[in-house]
Protein backbone atom coordinates (compact mmCIF):
# COMPACT_ATOMS: atom_id res chain seq x y z
CA UNK A 1 0.00 0.00 0.00
CA UNK A 2 1.32 3.44 -0.98
CA UNK A 3 1.95 5.59 2.09
CA UNK A 4 3.92 8.39 0.39
CA UNK A 5 2.69 12.00 0.20
CA UNK A 6 0.85 11.38 -3.11
CA UNK A 7 -1.28 8.72 -1.41
CA UNK A 8 -2.88 11.44 0.73
CA UNK A 9 -3.58 13.94 -2.04
CA UNK A 10 -7.26 14.64 -2.60
CA UNK A 11 -8.60 12.95 -5.71
CA UNK A 12 -11.09 14.72 -7.94
CA UNK A 13 -13.65 13.27 -10.32
CA UNK A 14 -13.50 13.81 -14.06
CA UNK A 15 -16.32 16.36 -13.75
CA UNK A 16 -14.43 18.32 -11.11
CA UNK A 17 -11.16 18.50 -13.06
CA UNK A 18 -13.01 19.33 -16.27
CA UNK A 19 -14.88 22.16 -14.56
CA UNK A 20 -11.74 23.56 -12.93
CA UNK A 21 -9.81 23.40 -16.21
CA UNK A 22 -12.69 24.91 -18.19
CA UNK A 23 -13.14 21.96 -20.56
CA UNK A 24 -15.78 19.33 -21.20
CA UNK A 25 -15.44 15.87 -19.68
CA UNK A 26 -15.31 14.52 -23.25
CA UNK A 27 -12.17 16.62 -23.74
CA UNK A 28 -10.51 14.99 -20.73
CA UNK A 29 -11.39 11.55 -22.13
CA UNK A 30 -10.08 12.54 -25.56
CA UNK A 31 -6.78 13.70 -24.08
CA UNK A 32 -6.55 10.36 -22.30
CA UNK A 33 -7.07 8.51 -25.60
CA UNK A 34 -4.37 10.71 -27.16
CA UNK A 35 -1.98 9.85 -24.33
CA UNK A 36 -1.69 13.41 -23.05
CA UNK A 37 -2.87 12.50 -19.56
CA UNK A 38 -4.24 9.57 -17.61
CA UNK A 39 -6.38 9.12 -14.51
CA UNK A 40 -4.39 8.69 -11.32
CA UNK A 41 -6.84 6.22 -9.79
CA UNK A 42 -10.28 4.71 -10.07
CA UNK A 43 -12.92 4.56 -7.41
CA UNK A 44 -15.99 2.42 -8.09
CA UNK A 45 -14.99 2.48 -11.77
CA UNK A 46 -14.82 6.29 -11.91
CA UNK A 47 -11.70 8.14 -12.97
CA UNK A 48 -9.97 10.13 -10.23
CA UNK A 49 -7.30 12.77 -10.67
CA UNK A 50 -4.64 14.29 -8.44
CA UNK A 51 -3.94 18.04 -8.36
CA UNK A 52 -0.83 17.48 -10.54
CA UNK A 53 -3.03 16.03 -13.29
CA UNK A 54 -5.37 19.02 -13.05
CA UNK A 55 -2.32 21.25 -13.47
CA UNK A 56 -1.32 19.24 -16.54
CA UNK A 57 -4.82 19.68 -17.98
CA UNK A 58 -4.64 23.45 -17.47
CA UNK A 59 -1.13 23.46 -19.02
CA UNK A 60 -2.47 21.64 -22.10
CA UNK A 61 -5.15 24.33 -22.42
CA UNK A 62 -2.55 27.08 -22.18
CA UNK A 63 -0.50 25.52 -24.96
CA UNK A 64 -3.62 25.16 -27.10
CA UNK A 65 -4.40 28.85 -26.54
CA UNK A 66 -0.88 29.58 -27.78
CA UNK A 67 -1.80 27.69 -30.95
CA UNK A 68 0.15 24.48 -30.46
CA UNK A 69 -1.34 21.35 -32.01
CA UNK A 70 -2.04 18.35 -29.82
CA UNK A 71 0.90 16.61 -31.50
CA UNK A 72 3.19 19.49 -30.52
CA UNK A 73 1.72 19.50 -27.00
CA UNK A 74 2.48 15.79 -26.73
CA UNK A 75 6.00 16.59 -27.89
CA UNK A 76 6.40 19.18 -25.14
CA UNK A 77 4.95 16.94 -22.44
CA UNK A 78 6.97 13.91 -23.47
CA UNK A 79 10.20 15.69 -24.43
CA UNK A 80 13.27 13.77 -23.34
CA UNK A 81 15.42 16.90 -23.26
CA UNK A 82 15.06 20.62 -22.74
CA UNK A 83 16.17 21.16 -26.34
CA UNK A 84 13.24 19.09 -27.65
CA UNK A 85 10.49 21.08 -25.97
CA UNK A 86 12.23 24.41 -26.54
CA UNK A 87 12.50 23.69 -30.28
CA UNK A 88 8.72 23.20 -30.38
CA UNK A 89 8.22 26.42 -28.41
CA UNK A 90 10.57 28.38 -30.69
CA UNK A 91 8.77 27.19 -33.83
CA UNK A 92 5.42 28.28 -32.43
CA UNK A 93 6.82 31.61 -31.27
CA UNK A 94 8.13 32.29 -34.79
CA UNK A 95 4.71 31.46 -36.23
CA UNK A 96 3.04 33.76 -33.67
CA UNK A 97 5.44 36.59 -34.55
CA UNK A 98 4.57 36.19 -38.25
CA UNK A 99 0.86 36.14 -37.44
CA UNK A 100 1.17 39.23 -35.24
CA UNK A 101 3.03 41.08 -38.01
CA UNK A 102 0.25 40.20 -40.50
CA UNK A 103 -2.43 41.29 -38.04
CA UNK A 104 -0.65 44.58 -37.27
CA UNK A 105 -0.39 45.28 -40.99
CA UNK A 106 -4.08 44.48 -41.47
CA UNK A 107 -4.96 46.73 -38.54
CA UNK A 108 -2.93 49.54 -40.06
CA UNK A 109 -4.62 49.55 -43.46
CA UNK A 110 -8.08 49.01 -41.99
CA UNK A 111 -7.53 51.89 -39.58
CA UNK A 112 -6.37 54.03 -42.49
CA UNK A 113 -9.44 53.09 -44.52
CA UNK A 114 -11.72 54.16 -41.67
CA UNK A 115 -10.11 57.59 -41.80
CA UNK A 116 -10.73 57.84 -45.54
CA UNK A 117 -13.19 60.62 -46.37
CA UNK A 118 -14.38 59.04 -49.61
CA UNK A 119 -17.39 56.79 -50.14
CA UNK A 120 -15.99 53.37 -51.07
CA UNK A 121 -12.84 51.69 -49.74
CA UNK A 122 -12.15 49.69 -52.92
CA UNK A 123 -12.48 52.42 -55.51
CA UNK A 124 -12.00 55.69 -53.66
CA UNK A 125 -9.64 55.20 -50.71
CA UNK A 126 -5.92 55.77 -51.22
CA UNK A 127 -4.99 53.58 -48.23
CA UNK A 128 -6.93 50.53 -49.40
CA UNK A 129 -6.02 51.15 -53.04
CA UNK A 130 -2.34 51.19 -52.12
CA UNK A 131 -2.72 47.89 -50.26
CA UNK A 132 -4.52 46.29 -53.21
CA UNK A 133 -1.77 47.53 -55.55
CA UNK A 134 0.95 46.22 -53.21
CA UNK A 135 -0.63 42.77 -53.15
CA UNK A 136 -1.03 42.73 -56.89
CA UNK A 137 2.62 43.67 -57.35
CA UNK A 138 3.68 40.88 -54.98
CA UNK A 139 1.86 38.27 -57.01
CA UNK A 140 2.58 39.84 -60.42
CA UNK A 141 -1.07 39.44 -61.43
CA UNK A 142 -1.38 43.01 -62.68
CA UNK A 143 1.67 44.96 -63.85
CA UNK A 144 2.04 48.36 -62.18
CA UNK A 145 1.71 50.21 -65.50
CA UNK A 146 -1.64 48.52 -66.20
CA UNK A 147 -3.16 49.33 -62.81
CA UNK A 148 -6.22 51.57 -63.16
CA UNK A 149 -6.14 54.94 -61.47
CA UNK A 150 -8.97 54.35 -59.02
CA UNK A 151 -7.67 55.77 -55.77
CA UNK A 152 -8.00 59.32 -54.61
CA UNK A 153 -5.92 61.58 -52.47
CA UNK A 154 -7.11 64.36 -50.22
CA UNK A 155 -6.55 66.83 -53.10
CA UNK A 156 -8.88 64.86 -55.41
CA UNK A 157 -12.30 66.35 -56.08
CA UNK A 158 -13.95 63.47 -57.94
CA UNK A 159 -15.54 60.66 -55.98
CA UNK A 160 -15.60 58.20 -58.93
CA UNK A 161 -12.79 56.15 -60.49
CA UNK A 162 -11.08 57.40 -63.60
CA UNK A 163 -12.49 55.85 -66.79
Amino acid sequence: MDTGPAAYEPLATIGEVARRAGVATSTVRYYERRGLLRPDARSSGQRRYRPATLRLLVFIGMLQEAGLSLDDISGVINAATIDEWKAIGRRRLEALDEQIARLQHARSYLQGALLCRFDHPLTECATMGAEVDRRLQETAILPTSAAPATTHTAASTSSRPAP
